[in-house]
């Protein structure tokens, strides 16, 4: 089904642009092209960001009927708890709410309601580009980028480092783009000044609450109003702010996309409902709640009377750093098995930045004739850079 619909997306557009990078352009028919010449996947299949390769696998896992495994490039094998459910055409695996990674479980089905509901609610169009700086291989990244790529033609320009002058100059590609982005991407954005008559259409902000501050600032000195949007794994898209002014409210995550209803638990905790929640865990746990068109968050929030939601917390461990979420047993994990610790602590304390939200903090207790320069050495190279601890702290053995 979802190949099927990239055939047809494929056919429709075959001469429009498809992905720009590196200073060339692909057509859609080239990249269908280039499909047609992979082998045929007998298994699942994972899919490496960072190059055109990554669409092609996802489409080569899809013509096969095969599940994929969207991960980041340099990102470790996934391992996965068990064999993907019967219908799994996409693994996302991801630490969650939970700081434990796991695999969720999503058919056909769900998949291309995601991606419908996401070009129906933020209005996007063929004729003007998604620029991709953020993860493709995260959910945000996937069902803001990817779907609407293969499912409705709309075109990706890969930015290879989101840093100001590379953008600037992405800018001056296209008359306009949308950009979906994280909160301390909008902030470096905004202090470089290239914000300023940028031809972004639609700005939208994931990942990390959204600073009032910066929202406000951005809309006053540009115009453009960065409209925050709340997501989950397990479900996909789930609510947006659609409003033309900055919020009043940093907790505020908008109205409920097309299709979507949420309610409140008697804890306070969000439960969806909708045709793009997935269909279960490689490992589930006893209070999960996933399945049959429903997923129970691990977040807390309320509605107000105008139909507004607002999220207020979290139940879960992971750390959320920059938009990323940050397991604490991982980064536990890759400590001791320095072996130059008797025990470590990992846990998320409050940045000074709001765009960064939280920081990786560790207490760890050196084993006798190690160096606090050994252990960071040998840390970062079992971790990727942005779960490295940014706070140490030498605790003694009780």
């Amino acid at each position: 089904m979802l190949y099927l619909r990239w055939l047809e997306t494929s056919r429709r557009h075959a001469g429009r642009p498809a992905v720009f990078t590196d200073g060339k352009t692909l057509l859609f028919r080239e990249l269908a092209a280039m499909v047609d010449l992979q082998p045929m996947a007998e298994g699942p299949v994972i899919a490496r960001s960072g190059g055109v390769d990554f669409f092609v696998q996802i489409l080569r896992a899809w013509r096969d009927e095969q599940p994929v495994i969207p991960v980041e490039k340099d990102a470790p094998e996934p391992i996965l708890k068990c064999a993907p459910l019967p219908g799994t055409r996409l693994v996302k695996y991801t630490p969650g709410a939970t700081g434990v990674p796991r695999g969720i479980f999503l058919n056909a089905e769900q998949v291309a309601a995601d991606g419908d509901r996401l070009v129906e609610a933020m209005d996007l169009k063929p004729e003007v580009p998604n620029l991709s700086v953020i993860s493709l291989a995260h959910s945000y990244g996937f069902s803001n980028v990817v779907l609407p790529l293969f499912l409705h033609g709309i075109p990706v320009h890969l930015v290879s480092v989101p840093f100001p002058r590379a953008v600037e100059e992405v800018f001056r590609s296209h008359p306009s783009v949308v950009l979906p982005a994280v909160p301390s991407m909008w902030r470096a954005w905004h202090r470089a000044g290239i914000l300023v008559n940028a031809p972004i259409r639609l700005a939208f902000s994931a990942g990390a609450p959204l600073a009032l501050s910066l929202e406000q600032d951005v809309f006053a000195s540009t115009g453009l109003k960065i409209r925050n949007f709340y997501g989950a794994s397990e479900c996909g898209g789930i609510s947006l702010d659609g409003s033309d002014r900055p919020r009043d409210s940093v907790h505020c995550v908008g109205n409920l996309l097309p299709g979507v209803d949420m309610t409140l638990t008697p804890d306070g905790r969000f439960q969806v409902a909708s045709t793009s929640v997935g269909m279960g865990y490689d490992e589930p746990r006893r209070d999960d709640v996933l399945g049959n068109g429903v997923y129970l968050t691990r977040d807390l929030g309320h509605r107000d009377e105008a139909g507004l939601y607002y999220l207020t917390g979290t139940v879960g461990g992971a750390i959320n750093v920059s938009g990323r979420k940050v397991s604490p047993a991982k980064v536990e994990a890759a400590i001791l098995a320095t072996g130059l610790v008797k025990k470590v602590r990992v846990f998320g304390i409050p940045s000074s930045d709001p765009e960064r939200f939280e920081e990786i903090s560790a207490d760890y207790d050196l084993m006798e004739g190690a160096s606090f320069e050994e252990l960071k050495s040998q840390t970062v190279d079992r971790l990727q850079l942005w779960e490295m601890p940014r706070h140490w702290k030498s605790v003694q053995e009780e």
